[in-house]
C-alpha cells in the first residue's frame, strides 16, 4: 500500500466512524439500544482500522485488530491506556449484545459510551494529523 493510498484508506475509515457515531445517536433518540451500542463499537473499530491504515496494516479479524490496536498503539504508549481500555470493553459489549440471547443494553449505559466513543474518534482523528 503506498502513502496516498494509506491517507486515503484512513480517511475513509475516519468518516465511516463519524457516521457509526451518528447512527448510534438516531438508534439510541429511537430507545434501539441493542443496536446503538453495536455501531458505539463500530466507531471505534473503524477509528481503530483508520490509525492501522496509516501503518500499513490491515487485519481481517476483529480480534487482530484489538490485539494489534493494543500492542502497537496502547503498550507502546502512542495513546493512552484508556482508550485501549474503552476498546476493549465496547469490543465485550458489542460481543455480549449482539451474540447473547436476551442480553439488553441499558439506557444510561449507552448514553456514557456513546459519549466516551465520540471522544475516541477524536482522539483518534487527533493522532492521525499529529
Amino acid at each position: 500500500m503506498s502513502p496516498g493510498t494509506n491517507s486515503a484508506l484512513s480517511d475513509y475509515r475516519m468518516e465511516k466512524a463519524r457516521e457509526s457515531i451518528k447512527a448510534a445517536r438516531i438508534m439510541f433518540s429511537e430507545q434501539m439500544l441493542t443496536f446503538a451500542m453495536n455501531r458505539i463499537y463500530y466507531a471505534m473499530f473503524y477509528a481503530v482500522q483508520a490509525a492501522l491504515s496509516k501503518n500499513g496494516v490491515s487485519f481481517s479479524k476483529h480480534s487482530q485488530v484489538k490485539g494489534y490496536f493494543n500492542r502497537e498503539f496502547i503498550k507502546s504508549g502512542l495513546l493512552p491506556m484508556d482508550m485501549g481500555r474503552l476498546y476493549n470493553k465496547a469490543f465485550e459489549y458489542r460481543q455480549k449484545f449482539d451474540y447473547v440471547d436476551f442480553a439488553v443494553a441499558e439506557n444510561d449505559m449507552v448514553i456514557e459510551y456513546l459519549e466516551k466513543a465520540e471522544q475516541f474518534v477524536t482522539d483518534i482523528d487527533a493522532y492521525l494529523k499529529s
